[in-house]
């Protein structure tokens, strides 16, 4: 029978290259930032009429042509309203985007709900309230794991969620794809989707610690992850299915969040199952093995 406790080595080899050559990349090639976080111009306009996807195409490109450059994020904030996100601009091109916009849907100047500039400040403030939403999420979630199961079991889904966010950061810098709060929405969500997997991998092993004494804890693992892996990887398909067509058919701000939203769940299903079960057996064994050689 195929063992994931058994065969951890190859499980966290498999990891720790992923791991490291994420880190290289985030070191060598960095994060594509966007103008959430490296500051540019705002635009919102009310368009009158509900915004489509075929509306927010022709307003990306538009914005492109205008200023010169690919770097524009179009997203809808409501019924008939748009926010469109730019590089900074000099004020007198800032103006002829605007007049374009307003002559290509024959808008108002009423129509300009808001025109602004977004600072370097305030973009740096944005990447430390991200830094601290993820690490008090993380805390949190290690105090409960502990409360509820063990220690061990909380390192072990802590290990699991940050092979799943270095891993996430990777593919983005591999990928060159904007990062924009979109990412780190995706990030948070994935935070929450991957140690629901995982608490209900350690919750039969809770029980399987009751129910088959005497066993080694990478038995006991194995149980557990066999008798989940079923509903975890069912759940995560259906998950994907839906992630995906919503990146295929979605605009550039959906695209920003669908695609770590498909490389996290990819990541945190296999680390539900292949990395935090067999960590949280092989710490174990190693506090078994004493004891072992003692009463021998």
């Amino acid at each position: 029978m195929f063992s994931p406790c058994n065969n951890k080595k190859i499980f966290f080899t498999i990891s720790g290259i992923l791991v490291v050559l994420s880190i290289v990349l985030f070191f060598a090639k960095g994060l594509n930032l966007g103008i959430d976080f490296t500051g540019g111009n705002i635009f919102q306009f009310d368009m009158g009429k509900a915004v489509t996807a075929d509306m927010e195409d022709t307003l990306e490109s538009l914005t492109a042509e205008k200023i010169g450059s690919t770097d524009v994020t179009v997203q809808a904030t409501g019924t008939t309203e748009v926010i469109v996100k730019t590089p900074e601009l000099e004020n007198s091109v800032s103006d002829q985007l605007i007049e374009a916009v307003k002559s290509e849907f024959g808008l108002e100047q009423s129509a300009v709900l808001n025109s602004e500039k977004v600072n370097g400040t305030v973009s740096g403030r944005l990447i430390g309230n991200t830094l601290m939403a993820v690490i008090i999420a993380v805390v949190l979630m290690l105090l409960y794991i502990t409360i509820r199961f063990d220690f061990m079991s909380g390192t072990s889904a802590v290990v699991a969620l940050l092979h799943d966010i270095i891993i996430m950061f990777g593919f983005q810098c591999l990928l060159g794809v904007t990062v924009n709060t979109p990412f780190i929405a995706a990030v948070l969500t994935i935070l929450g989707y991957s140690i629901n997997a995982t608490i209900i991998v350690f919750d039969r092993v809770r029980e399987n610690k009751k129910l088959m004494k005497g066993a080694s804890p990478a038995e006991i693992a194995d149980a557990a992850i066999k008798s989940s892996y079923t509903r975890t990887i069912n759940s995560s398909l259906t998950t994907l299915f839906t992630i995906g067509v919503l990146y295929i058919i979605g605009v550039t701000s959906i695209k920003e969040f669908a695609l770590p939203i498909i490389v996290g769940i990819i990541s945190g299903t296999y680390s539900s199952l292949f990395i935090a079960g067999p960590f949280w057996a092989w710490w174990n064994s190693l506090g078994a093995k004493p004891a072992q050689k003692k009463k021998k």
